[in-house]
């Protein structure tokens, strides 16, 4: 077990990223790439995290309440803070090949409720942009020229009161299409496009991670103005 089995030692880790994953076959490349170790086998959510490389990532199952509800569990769980990125990454369904590509979801719709999400600043230079509808079940009619998922929506509805909605992001790896059926999708297929998407990934990162640095220190210059008041005792004259 990791040393954060003890709450009393979330408090003082930091984590820049925070993962929220419906699957386990979809967290595997990211767990390992970040050497991220389990931290409760008993937790209603599997957590794994590392907080020398500051990560943390849960595996909600499908579907967009528990994908909000794993996230609630997460930021409690482990004290996250909230200059933290939090990122939706999985696969989806797509109207065109090839499955393999990466894109980022700029504009989530969820078909259910028709809500409507804008998620994360743009990173075009990276991953191309795409709108991504969340569905209730398994999507195979590819009707829109959108992605498909079953999780961003609730992702998209919650998580942005957790820090602000220019750090939360949604990364979905195409997987099957009108020419690929989603039948065809094996556990070892799902692995094999995330990993090979992972240099990309990593990029990413590397962006968010300036936000990420620039929101904690936004965040934190009151408590360095109230330190410097205090040490030179201020007063009105």
């Amino acid at each position: 077990m990791s040393e954060f089995k003890d709450p009393k030692n979330f408090a003082i880790a930091q984590f820049n990223f925070c993962w929220v994953i419906a699957l386990r076959v979809e967290a595997i490349p990211i767990i390992e790439t970040f050497k991220m170790k389990i931290l409760d086998n008993q937790s209603l959510f599997p957590i794994y995290a590392n907080e020398t490389t500051g990560h943390a990532l849960i595996i909600s199952g499908i579907g967009s309440i528990k994908s909000a509800a794993a996230a609630t569990f997460l930021k409690n769980y482990l004290q996250i803070k909230n200059y933290t990125a939090w990122i939706n990454l999985g696969i989806a369904g797509f109207s065109r090949d090839p499955i393999g590509d990466i894109y980022q979801a700029v504009k989530v719709v969820s078909k259910e409720s028709g809500a409507v999400f804008f998620p994360g600043l743009r990173l075009s230079k990276l991953l191309p942009a795409e709108t991504l509808v969340t569905v209730s079940k398994p999507e195979s009619k590819y009707h829109e020229q959108v992605l498909y998922d079953m999780e961003a929506a609730g992702f998209c509805e919650l998580v942005p009161s957790f820090s602000c909605n220019e750090l939360t992001y949604v990364i979905k790896i195409v997987s099957d299409t009108a020419n690929s059926s989603s039948t065809l999708i094996t556990k070892n297929l799902v692995r094999d496009l995330i990993e090979k998407q992972l240099p990309k990934i990593s990029a990413v990162l590397g962006q968010i991670e300036i936000l990420v640095q620039e929101e904690k220190k936004r965040l934190s210059l009151p408590d360095e103005v109230e330190d410097f008041e205090k040490k030179f005792r201020f007063t009105v004259t």
